[in-house]
């Protein structure tokens, strides 16, 4: 039943929005939407972080957690995705073929993360000073969630994306399953190694890269330390990807496009299609859209589970 209570709103909440189609609604203003409520989750978020008691502590378990477990996430990431990029791909000439996009390096590919990072910040400036003095964040966080997952439904639907060729693409599914495998595999080694419970493990690092979303679900959930960890996380594997796809790219598709994880389907896939070619972005979009998918699944189920 816990596991229905956690997973049902949240569920219903992303499938309403993409079931939906609400004209007064533009694309416009869906994005900015999007935007500005991830920015006002994540400083409430960071408000939150900022109240708890022993907060030097609890950031340095948060970072020491984070850094193990993405040790552990590149190991077995890589790994899998080696074996299943050599057994299991069938490349086409154009996924081969190097410079089909150019990716311009500007402040704004990296303006949401950094702004991202600056509203987690002052929140949790603000949390501290007060010493959480607000105590309706968790609820107002739980309804603006909700909210998230509707919109995001809607971004789905009016983006048109062909749910049926997404699904039939069979190197994105295949590359998706191993990442998936392998990402929960090395959830659960870095819970035994740092003695967390198993699910715990299994949870934090089922964001697959999408930190302003895993973040704030783990937190609402009342795990604002696991919260915390997963941020750091999926930031630093979403940063660590953009910059690593070169020479990913040089083992295999299934490497530099798992790694990715999430963002596959967006933050990094420019910097996929130059050292893929274009024949990778279907593959890259399936990939990215089912593990987008699966993050409000799998963490209110792991938690639900622990």
């Amino acid at each position: 039943m816990s596991i229905l209570v956690s997973l049902g709103p949240l569920l219903a909440a992303l499938i309403l929005g993409f079931s939906l189609h609400i004209k007064s609604l533009s694309n416009t203003s869906i994005d900015g939407a999007l935007k500005w409520l991830t920015f006002a989750m994540l400083g409430m978020i960071g408000y939150e972080i900022g109240g708890l008691e022993n907060l030097q502590v609890k950031l340095y378990q948060a970072g020491y957690i984070a850094i193990v477990i993405s040790g552990l996430l590149l190991l077995f990431n890589v790994v899998f995705l080696t074996l299943s990029g050599r057994f299991l791909n069938k490349p086409s000439a154009a996924q081969v073929e190097v410079g089909k996009i150019d990716i311009p390096f500007s402040w704004s590919t990296f303006s949401d993360s950094i702004q991202t990072v600056a509203w987690v910040l002052i929140g949790a400036l603000i949390g501290y000073l007060t010493e959480g003095a607000f105590h309706q964040v968790g609820a107002v966080v739980t309804w603006m969630l909700y909210l998230l997952l509707f919109l995001i439904g809607q971004q789905l639907h009016r983006a048109n994306y062909k749910l049926r060729s997404l699904f039939l693409n069979v190197q994105g599914l295949i590359i998706c399953f191993v990442t998936v495998i392998s990402t929960l595999l090395a959830g659960l080694v870095g819970a035994w190694f740092l003695e967390l419970p198993l699910f715990h493990g299994m949870a934090v690092v089922s964001g697959f890269g999408w930190y302003s979303l895993s973040g704030i679900i783990l937190s609402d959930l009342g795990y604002p330390l696991l919260g915390t960890t997963a941020f750091l996380l999926d930031i630093g594997r979403e940063v660590f990807a953009l910059m690593a796809i070169p020479l990913l790219s040089k083992i295999n598709s299934h490497v530099s496009v798992g790694y990715s994880g999430a963002t596959a389907m967006d933050f990094t896939l420019p910097m996929l299609g130059k050292f893929h070619g274009a024949a990778i972005i279907p593959t890259s979009i399936a990939s990215g859209f089912v593990m987008s998918m699966l993050v409000p699944i799998f963490m209110p189920l792991f938690i639900s589970l622990a």
